[in-house]
């Protein structure tokens, strides 16, 4: 089989698995790498097929529409998403509509549907070699929820906050393929140091434009064999995510609990900022999820992170108060869709009214472990207001003790005037700053 053919294979075999089973993007992905032994030099082609086929999903089935006989959803598993990929292969990647017909006609028969060989092979030669054009009738939510494959919900909660424009470049930003964004250990070497070393290995590399410790490279596998992830020089972390132990800024010394810690990424950059001095208790309500935080933390050479299994709300009373307490509360990350794109596809409005319920709780139980004069933050990589703004002010209205931190910690004054919010917050888009959306709030406490 054709290493392309093979990469292939496993693309079709990971949608199935991820809308038959509910997999994850990268778990069903991995697994497909791995079962049909995709070689290194066809491994990107994969990536490309499963990510790019979820990132254009609505406009490929409003493309398949006028081709089928039946609805799409009526087709086996992996029919439907042998189809899917054929559009994105010939409409995205412009792939000639015979090789695109015969390769994925071919597959029919690796997953025994031998019957659905002709079925596949004939919609697949009638591909068109362009998306299909949305009809200039349609009411704006539309046009932009097919377009950029975007839930119809959400598209029309950013219309009626953003404005047309705004939302359509948010859902385009969505749809872009995010660099990968590292976080440099500088208890170890400087950022420009590090970024001399990747350079020199001709990675596209720069800096990031938001946190002094990000740097961002275009077109990158993944770094978990590279020279300096091994010595503990970099870690993955996208550069919004690395704004919210800025702003917390602990004290060297300090006691800090992270309520919510998997995978490590901001408990190790507290401790960074620590100079690893002080005590980082780190929790996670999933215990294979916290062997992840230890595992960040030894190999970055941090030892002031302890890990704790369990519920924030059945560990707080076990707890010790802390100088600081950060909460990465759960969230509908609708900040995080340009790295998730399978994300989207699952996000419903009673999922977000569930999870504000959820990150008060957590929220109360946080607030509980601040000392006198300590710091509070909260933290989602949600873009919406009922999870952050409304959250936090709410919190603040029915908790008199608690003020807004009058300071940005150690961001730089030129990320604050880009991010920083009139209610003294920080917020960003993914359309304005390059990054994941993300919000992030520092409360103190005053007795």
């Amino acid at each position: 089989m054709h290493p392309k053919t093979v990469a292939r294979h496993a693309a079709l075999q990971a949608l199935v698995s991820m809308e038959r089973d509910g997999a994850m993007l990268s778990g069903a992905l991995g697994a497909a790498l791995r079962s049909v032994a995709v070689p290194d030099s066809t491994r990107a082609f994969a990536r490309e097929l499963v990510s790019g086929s979820l990132r254009h999903l609505s406009w490929i089935d409003w493309t398949l529409e006028p081709l089928l006989k039946t609805s799409l959803d009526k087709l086996d598993a992996p029919v439907r998403a042998a189809l899917r990929l054929a559009v994105y292969e010939r409409a995205w990647l412009h792939i000639p509509a015979s090789a695109v017909a015969n390769e994925y006609a071919g597959l029919m028969r690796v997953a025994r549907l031998s019957s659905a060989t002709g079925f596949v092979n004939a919609v697949a030669r009638r591909l068109p070699s362009e998306p299909r054009v949305l009809p200039d009738n349609w009411p704006e939510s539309r046009k932009i929820a097919v377009e950029f494959s975007h839930p119809l919900w959400l598209v029309e909660r950013w219309l009626a906050r953003f404005g047309s424009d705004e939302c359509a470049a948010l859902c385009r930003a969505n749809n872009q393929i995010a660099p990968l964004s590292l976080r440099v250990n500088t208890l170890r070497v400087e950022r420009e140091a590090a970024l001399t070393l990747l350079q020199a290995r001709d990675l596209k590399a720069r800096s990031g434009e938001l946190s002094p410790d990000a740097i961002l490279i275009e077109e990158a596998g993944a770094p978990d064999d590279w020279p300096e992830w091994k010595a503990g020089q970099i870690i993955a972390q996208d550069e919004a995510a690395q704004l919210v132990s800025l702003l917390a800024a602990p004290a060297p010394g300090s006691v800090v609990i992270d309520c919510a810690a998997a995978p490590g990424g901001k408990t190790t950059h507290l401790a960074q900022l620590m100079g690893d001095e002080g005590l980082i208790i780190a929790c996670d309500a999933a215990p294979g999820r916290v062997k992840l935080v230890i595992d960040n933390a030894r190999r970055l050479g941090l030892s002031s992170i302890a890990a704790r299994a369990g519920d924030l709300r059945a560990l707080a009373s076990a707890l010790p108060q802390a100088d600081c307490v950060l909460l990465d509360a759960p969230c509908s990350g609708t900040g995080t869709l340009r790295r998730r794109p399978d994300a989207k596809h699952r996000k419903t409005p009673e999922q977000l009214a569930e999870l504000v319920d959820l990150q008060r709780e957590l929220l109360a139980s946080a607030a509980l472990l601040v000392k006198p004069g300590g710091a509070l933050v909260y933290a989602t990589c949600s873009l919406e207001p009922e999870e952050n703004e409304e959250q936090m002010l709410e919190f603040l209205r029915e908790n008199g003790m608690w003020k807004i931190a009058a300071d940005f910690g150690l961001l730089p004054a030129e990320t604050i005037a880009q991010v920083a919010t009139p209610a003294g917050f920080i917020q960003t888009l993914p359309h304005r700053h390059g990054c994941d959306g993300m919000f992030a709030a520092k409360l103190t406490r005053q007795f």
